[in-house]
């Protein structure tokens, strides 16, 4: 693994809640607002030819048939045919991608920046910036990169950093602990890399509930904020 990349337990504790919870993959298929995420998403990838799909836990939340071929990466998965004839699982990181260099039109991550986290703020923030760095290596020149992420915002954030680290410490069962960036954090990380913005937008609707730690919670009660952010390689 890469330096900053999960530590062993981290991962273990992931593999064991998702492996563990179906009913999260259920909570998803039943609210609306992942109804809304699937169809912003199925828009972005109708007629891509190679796609990369990066912690999708083995759930394709759209149809595999609007892209040529898919590539699923993900730690819950092992190396081995998809459920469709046209995709392929593969185990990693983000961190550490096993693909080749520049072989994606298209590269896809859905709520998945929240997850991988480190021991503490500054090794999570490096964590986004090595993964965006490992996302623009795999991607070909005029690619697109497609991330639907849980964000928060600027007062939200501060809390975050300060109660990080406790939670870390104290935290022995249920969901993982998560990190939520700021849209303005993830979108600093593509601009440096020379990534070029080109839709930035609200997902249109949260309802009136939205998974939060694993759990269905009302969406006046958490100040998540998921969002669509789509990006060119020039």
């Amino acid at each position: 693994m890469t330096e900053n990349a999960f530590t062993q337990t981290e991962v273990e504790e992931n593999i064991t809640w998702f492996k563990g919870n179906t009913e999260y993959a259920d909570a998803q298929r039943d609210l609306p607002l992942y109804h809304y995420i699937e169809l912003m998403v199925s828009r972005e990838l109708e007629g891509q030819r190679e796609l990369l799909d990066i912690g999708n836990g083995g759930f394709f939340n759209y149809d595999t048939g609007l892209v040529d071929r898919v590539t699923a990466v993900d730690i819950l998965v092992e190396d081995g045919p998809g459920p469709t004839a046209n995709s392929v699982f593969k185990k990693g990181s983000l961190l550490d991608l096993p693909v080749d260099d520049e072989s994606f039109d298209c590269v896809l991550l859905q709520n998945v920046l929240h997850h991988v986290v480190g021991r503490t703020v500054q090794e999570n923030h490096k964590n986004l910036s090595h993964g965006m760095s490992e996302i623009y290596r795999c991607l070909r020149t005029d690619g697109k990169l497609v991330i639907i992420e849980s964000t928060v915002g600027n007062w939200f954030y501060v809390i975050e950093r300060l109660l990080f680290r406790p939670l870390l410490a104290v935290k022995r069962s249920g969901h993982p602990v998560t990190f939520q960036y700021t849209p303005a954090q993830i979108m600093g990380e593509a601009e440096s890399l020379g990534l070029e913005l080109v839709e930035y937008s609200d997902v249109p609707s949260r309802g009136l509930f939205i998974l939060q730690f694993g759990e269905v919670w009302p969406t006046l009660l958490t100040p998540a904020r998921p969002v669509k952010l789509v990006w060119t390689k020039q």
